[in-house]
């Protein structure tokens, strides 16, 4: 079996983990992350601990494949994750390790009055989004943050709402 490492897309600047599957496995489910508005001092921080993560998500068994995307205008940045795990395996990898010390440390920084936060799992259903996909997934049913506040719940989409042109 091939070893998955991380490597950099030139044309766009995407961080891929592993080879995009023709197939996913029925139990096959998809997390979506992303913020937008952060300032320089929380992009920094940001990809400080992003890069923890990233070491651990070598590790982790269960993940099939990732995406992390991230862009800066105007002074502003935004960061977009897609991660895809066979079965139940995410929560052993969210509530552990590096990732469970980021979570703790980033939502002080991240939930801050100049941010907007996105969070979404849902079931693969056979098919994994595009990054623009994930975008538009993330605003219409993703748990919402605006300004460190909650102002909406996750509402994951049915299976006839997740569908790839």
């Amino acid at each position: 079996m091939k070893r998955k490492k991380w490597i950099a897309k030139r044309d766009d600047g995407t961080l891929v983990f592993g080879e995009k599957p023709e197939q996913l496995p029925e139990a096959a489910f998809i997390s979506l992350t992303r913020g937008e508005g952060l300032n320089l001092l929380q992009l920094f921080i940001n990809q400080v601990l992003t890069l923890l993560v990233m070491h651990q998500m070598k590790k982790s068994p269960g993940l099939i494949y990732a995406e992390l995307k991230g862009e800066l205008r105007n002074w502003k940045g935004c960061g977009q994750t897609i991660t895809v795990w066979d079965g139940k395996m995410m929560p052993a990898f969210r509530n552990k390790s590096s990732h469970r010390f980021s979570m703790k440390f980033f939502t002080w920084v991240i939930h801050r009055k100049n941010t907007k936060t996105y969070y979404l799992t849902f079931s693969a259903n056979g098919q994994i989004p595009s990054t623009t996909e994930a975008t538009h997934i993330l605003e219409q049913y993703g748990k919402l943050y605006d300004g460190g506040k909650l102002v909406r719940k996750a509402t994951p989409p049915t299976r006839e709402e997740f569908t790839t042109p």
